[in-house]
């Protein structure tokens, strides 16, 4: 069925399997926050203390740990379709296990296994998303994925609450956990059909798969210009990594390679570490907590508004799909630390006072904060790695960005009732400054990648002279038009090197 997809019908197919495997992301991560209060699913499992049914929620998180590790591990082995393919079997094999959970350590497994899936899932998604696009619209591509992670959630939370208030017994919780099982069916009934990543055929020397998956996606003839060019694009800057000492984990670090792999490595970390530390997980996870405790809701009132905010959340996907190619990674994430930092500052000041005034003034900042971290902060991390990473690097960049979304939500996932129950509004000053120095660190860390194919940011790290050598051992040419591109892409982006 999918052989003879070409152009943007093939580009939809994509689209289709990626997006339901970003659905379940966003739904896995949001389904068991509406249940963990419903006395069928507590006496299912053994009616655990609060501290331990927090750990079991949170267990999730290491699951995923795992995952990003195997991913960064073995993900270049086994390309990003078959990754994805197996990652949803055992996120499917981990939803059945909680499906017909009798018992504590039942659910446990059933949620680390469901982890480990999500954890491949989360880094090799985002990249084979960004390695098939269109350099012209890969932020947008990655946008609506991301868009559809946060309206799984959506899904997740009303799904939760129609059942809770609307039916009885064990089939209030089991039927939301087993229906996460439909996206997963759905990525793995279409993956394996579609096109493998042309650069990773690429780099694993087969070259004339690599030139058809392009000439399919793109809709034309082989011999097209446009198919030449990104041919010799990859093969240019796979000429350029392949130059380079060979590194392993060991020596990584130690690298002095042109091309600055440590250094973009740690800015895959780095970028998912004030992602998280923008205080979202905080909002998301204990959303009816917070407006009970800090805004002065009552429970019902709470549930209602909570769901409320996930739909604005979601809203605030829409917009940078239209604006992230157009503006940029760089403007949108300094304007995005900016209005959080704003929306959290009057959010924590309306909640200090306790006034009838200031409660509404932080309710009204809390949807401003949702809205403003969906029109930056959610997306770009996540397309952001796969982009700044090196071909070579890119399955561990990916993996690297994604073990460091899981590492600290876990990290604030266990810390954040706690917090909020014995430091009230004081908790959130900390998010206040960690969103001060996110504008910081996007200032002067971040180069911006938008407009440049993935073998063009490369040359954003390396030194103009070598990249004149490079050229001078290249006769080929083909290669003229982009000899050229890559000189103006150094001296633009010269102030990069320090």
């Amino acid at each position: 069925m999918f052989e003879n997809l070409r152009g943007r019908a093939l580009r939809a197919s994509v689209a289709v399997s990626a997006g339901s495997a970003y659905l379940l992301f966003g739904y896995d991560q949001g389904v068991l926050g509406g249940l963990v209060s419903q006395p069928s699913f507590l006496g299912a499992i053994g009616n655990p203390s609060p501290t331990y049914l927090g750990t079991i929620v949170a267990l999730y998180d290491i699951g995923c740990l795992v995952g990003c590790i195997i991913a960064a591990a073995w993900g270049n082995h086994f390309g990003r379709c078959r990754s994805i393919f197996w990652a949803s079997i055992i996120m499917v094999i981990g939803a059945t296990i909680q499906t017909t959970t009798y018992g504590a350590v039942q659910l446990i497994i059933g949620r680390l296994i469901s982890g480990v899936g999500n954890g491949i899932n989360t880094s090799t998604v985002p990249m084979y998303v960004s390695e098939i696009s269109r350099t012209e619209s890969r932020g947008r591509s990655l946008a609506v994925q991301m868009s559809l992670v946060i309206f799984g959630t959506v899904i997740a939370y009303w799904l939760d609450y129609g059942m809770v208030r609307n039916l009885s017994g064990e089939v209030v919780w089991r039927f939301p956990i087993a229906f996460q099982i439909f996206f997963a069916l759905i990525t793995i009934s279409t993956i394996l059909f579609l096109p493998e990543s042309p650069r990773w055929l690429f780099a694993h020397d087969r070259r004339e798969e690599s030139t058809r998956a392009v000439s399919r996606l793109l809709g034309c003839d082989e011999s097209d210009e446009r198919v030449q060019k990104i041919t010799c694009d990859m093969e240019e800057a796979l000429m350029l990594e392949r130059r380079q000492p060979k590194l392993d984990f060991r020596s990584l670090l130690k690298s002095k390679s042109q091309i600055k792999p440590a250094r973009r490595l740690v800015l895959c970390f780095l970028i998912q570490f004030f992602q998280q530390w923008t205080g979202i997980n905080v909002i998301a996870f204990y959303v009816t907590i917070v407006l009970e405790s800090n805004v002065g809701l009552s429970k019902e009132t709470s549930s209602l508004v909570a769901g409320i905010v996930q739909i604005c959340f979601w809203c605030g996907t829409l917009p940078v799909i239209f604006l992230l190619d157009r503006l940029g990674r760089r403007i949108m994430l300094l304007s995005g630390s900016v209005a959080l930092f704003l929306s959290m500052t009057l959010f924590t000041f309306g909640i200090a006072i306790d006034t009838t005034a200031s409660a509404k003034l932080a309710l009204a900042m809390l949807f401003c904060y949702e809205f403003s971290f969906g029109m930056s902060w959610n997306a770009i991390p996540w397309l952001y790695a796969p982009e700044i990473t090196p071909l070579n690097l890119r399955h561990i960049g990916s993996a690297l960005c994604a073990l460091s979304e899981w590492l600290w939500t876990f990290v604030i996932a266990q810390m954040a009732p706690t917090a909020i129950a014995n430091t009230g509004w004081k908790i959130w000053l900390l998010f206040d400054i960690m969103l001060l120095i996110s504008f910081f660190f996007v200032f002067f860390f971040l180069p911006e990648t938008s407009g440049k194919t993935l073998e063009e940011i490369d040359y954003i790290y390396v030194k103009p002279e070598v990249r004149y050598q490079l050229d001078e051992v290249s006769t080929s040419a083909d290669h003229e038009l982009s000899k050229s591109r890559s000189r103006v892409l150094v001296e633009d982006n010269s102030s990069a090197q320090t």
